[in-house]
């Protein structure tokens, strides 16, 4: 894949993003993501377009996950807002809730199902297997096997 639109989209979400830090992150995601689709044998026909739409995609959820994690912030606030999180407090929340969520990502997608289903929504073993349309035995099995995942990621506790 020509590298050549490097400096191109790293100019072009420098101005859009604002922040030439947060640009590059985004055309190197995006990089890699195109790197990974033709190694996993995917074809692409306009690199540079797919490099764009790609960034794109990706500075949006960025977006969206920011806002969502601001609402929750500020949710907290009105409910106790003397126990309202300060910057650094929110931070780490921000870092946790990243390593959380490329956790869940790192799991098999109906692992990370089952597991979202339970441990975030609340469903029993029972309406998540008649969700699924599964056993509650392998909602168990993927319960437990998404506890594992997450802590074998955790950090030791030293």
């Amino acid at each position: 894949m020509p590298e050549r639109y490097y400096r191109e989209l790293l100019r072009y979400f420098t101005r859009s993003a604002g922040d030439r830090d947060v640009a590059a992150d985004l055309v190197q995601s995006a990089y890699a993501r195109i790197y990974a689709l033709q190694h996993s044998g995917g074809s692409v026909l306009d690199a540079r377009a797919l490099l764009y739409q790609t960034a794109r995609n990706l500075a949006a959820r960025g977006a969206t996950r920011r806002a969502t994690e601001q609402r929750v912030l500020d949710a907290l606030a009105l409910v106790a807002p003397s126990h309202a999180p300060c910057a650094e407090s929110s931070a780490i929340a921000r870092e946790q809730l990243n390593r959380f969520l490329a956790r869940l990502e790192a799991m098999p997608r109906k692992r990370r199902d089952v597991f979202i289903l339970v441990r975030i929504y609340g469903y029993s073993y029972r309406e998540a297997a008649e969700h699924l349309g599964t056993t509650e035995t392998n909602i168990e099995r993927h319960v437990m096997r998404g506890i594992l995942d997450c802590a074998a990621h955790a950090p030791s506790r030293h």
